[in-house]
This record gives C-alpha cells, structure tokens and sequence, in this order.
C-alpha cells in the first residue's frame, strides 16, 4: 500500500509526515513522534495502557490508525504537564503511587 500524508498536533507540536496506512497511532507516537510514554500493552484495545486523547476523547492507540487522526489533537501522558513542567495531578499521583504504565494495577494506600 501507498503511504499517506497527515498531519496531526501532538502535545501542542505538529507533525507532518507520510505514514504506512496500517501504522498504529500507538506506534506514530512512539516511533515518529519520540512520546515514550505512551505504552504498549495488549495490543488489542483491552488494557488501556496506551490511551491518548485525541480531540480530548480517550481512544486506546494501539487500535487506532495513525491516519484516523490526520487533522486531530492528540494529547499523551506528556501533554498533561504544565508549560513549566510542573505535573498534572495524574501524573503526580502516577509517580506518588509508583504506577508505571496505565495505573491500572497500581496499589492504592487507604
């Protein structure tokens, strides 16, 4: 298949770039865009540890082609901080409780 052209805002940074059409948004990101933390779990949009928002919808990215999102905002973990770097309350509660991909089986103190 033919690459195709898109050009999509990640974090407030556009990219515009040629994508194979079977490219997932989870590997653009990773791949292309240098956003690491974005992570690969299952691979079939059951775990959630590579949600992003995109238009500020979660969408599991590593079902989710890289060419759906032409023309969209794409926010990932790294998005959250603040423009100083100062972190968002998710990620600072992902660091406070040692959470390491999703959060999903982070331990929670009561």
């Amino acid at each position: 298949m033919a690459k195709q052209m898109i050009s999509v805002t990640i974090n407030g940074e556009n990219f515009e770039t040629e994508v194979d059409p079977g490219k997932s948004l989870l590997e653009f990101i990773r791949e292309d865009a240098g956003f690491t933390g974005t992570k690969y779990g299952c691979g079939v949009g059951e775990c959630g540890a590579c949600t992003v928002l995109v238009n500020n919808m979660p969408v599991n990215s590593c079902i989710y082609l890289a060419v759906w999102a032409d023309g969209q905002e794409v926010r990932t973990i790294e998005g959250l901080a603040a423009a100083d770097g100062t972190l968002s309350e998710v990620q600072q509660a992902f660091v406070d409780e040692g959470a390491v991909q999703c959060g999903f089986c982070t331990p929670v103190s009561l």
